[in-house]
């Protein structure tokens, strides 16, 4: 009798034991697989932020082309004709990558884009009196406008700087 109760309770507690350990199993693969779930949704974040991210980047290297291109253009007397549309049209895409920042955040880099946005639209509207035909009346205003780009131009320079060091702590790129 003393065996069979041996071999019952003997019996109890590796079944207890096996699971016990299979329940251990289960919730190590269970671990294992949020933190693999965790870890791929971190680097897709990352992957569409940098994406993002470079986006405005590149839409602003358009824009700041085309507004370059048109103040050569004005210095050297040349015809801006269409000109004006393609800085919108680069003002535009701009805008539009700005928006997309806002999908991924984080809020630091939202607000960097905002400002890109803001400080691009002013600058693009200084640049207006430089879109419009030339004549002889409004040289003179053309003269003050061209002066007047510096400010502008630099308030858009610094926001983008600020918008890359946003970015690059967001994506933990050192610096």
């Amino acid at each position: 009798m003393a065996g069979l109760v041996g071999a019952a309770v003997g019996g109890y507690f590796a079944k207890a034991g096996a699971v016990q350990g299979a329940k251990t199993a289960a919730d190590a693969v269970a671990r294992q697989v949020e933190e693999q779930r965790a870890h791929e949704l971190t680097q897709w974040i990352r992957q569409e932020r940098r994406a993002a991210f470079g986006e405005v980047v590149r839409a602003h290297g358009e824009l700041a082309g085309r507004l370059a291109a048109l103040r050569v253009a004005v210095e050297r007397g040349s015809v801006v004709g269409a000109m004006g549309e393609q800085v919108d049209e680069a003002w535009t895409l701009l805008s539009l990558a700005c928006s997309g920042v806002h999908l991924f955040g984080p809020e630091p880099v939202w607000i960097a884009a905002d400002r890109v946005r803001s400080t691009a639209h002013q600058c693009v509207i200084a640049h207006r009196p430089l879109m419009t035909p030339a004549s002889d009346a409004d040289e003179g205003q053309r003269v003050l406008a061209r002066h007047d780009l510096a400010r502008p131009r630099e308030e858009m320079r610094s926001a983008m700087t600020d918008f890359s060091a946003r970015s690059r702590e967001a994506l933990e790129v050192p610096s």
